[in-house]
Formats: C-alpha cells, structure tokens, sequence
C-alpha cells in the first residue's frame, strides 16, 4: 500500500451503506416533498437525499475527524485536507422520486487527490460494490 493510501475497510463501507439505507428505504415509494435545486432545470432534492448525506457525515467524522468531505447535498469542509470523502447520497434521484429501483448511495474517498476507495450501494436490491488498493468486492 502507497503511504498516501488509507485502509478503509469493507466494514466501514458497509456502515456507511446501512446508514444511508436507514435515511433512504422507508422515504422510497413513499409521499414527499421534492425541491428544485437549480434554477432553469430540474435538478430534484428530496429530504431522503439530505439527511442520508448528513447520517455518512456523522459517521466519517466520528470515525476520521480530520478528514474533508465534499457532499452534494451539504457542501463541502476541510477539503484541504489529504482525505476528502465524496458523497452523493442518493445518485439517481429522479428515479427514486419516481419509484424506480435503480438509484444508489455513491461514496468516495481521495487521498492528495487521488481516489483510493469507493462503493456504490443499492439498498433496495441489497447490493454493495466496493472498491480499495486491495481489490474490488460485490456483496449481494
């Protein structure tokens, strides 16, 4: 392993999948609010986007306080730091907002601005895709 590079284990991809499962599952196929976030297109949010991005904040920052993270739906801090983790909470929303099954939790981690580690995760198929510097792992 490179000395830029950080273990992320497969245990703490598959938090962060439950996580986002958590906030996702029981608001799919179900009423709620849909906001635009983009003026002249659409560009849908919903609160299952919001508050699964705010449940894998709450766990990489207690797990890796120093770290950054970029997310789409709340921004971004400490993204001068050699880690930054990139979460897009629901990637696919128009298609969940549409009942479709074919959205996932897309999660990334950069070191000096590389990718080192990453997972998709479809939580209404019970799959997880799982990539470090030690292979790439399906679960499902």
């Amino acid at each position: 392993m490179r000395e830029n590079q950080l273990d992320i284990s497969i245990y703490f991809m598959r938090r962060i999948a439950q996580a986002a499962a958590a906030e996702t599952l029981p608001r799919f196929r179900a009423q709620g609010a849909v906001a635009n976030k983009e003026q002249g297109s659409f560009d849908p949010v919903t609160e299952a986007d919001r508050e699964a991005e705010r449940a894998i904040r709450a766990l990489i920052s207690a797990e890796y306080p120093d770290h950054g993270i970029l997310g789409e739906e709340h921004g971004s801090e400490n993204i001068s730091s050699r880690h930054v983790w990139v979460i897009d909470p629901i990637d696919g929303t128009r298609a969940f907002i549409s009942g479709l099954p074919v959205w996932g939790t897309l999660v990334g981690l950069t070191v000096d601005g590389d990718a080192v580690a990453g997972m998709m995760a479809q939580p209404f198929t019970g799959e997880l895709f799982y990539a470090n510097g030690s292979g790439s792992h399906y679960e499902g």
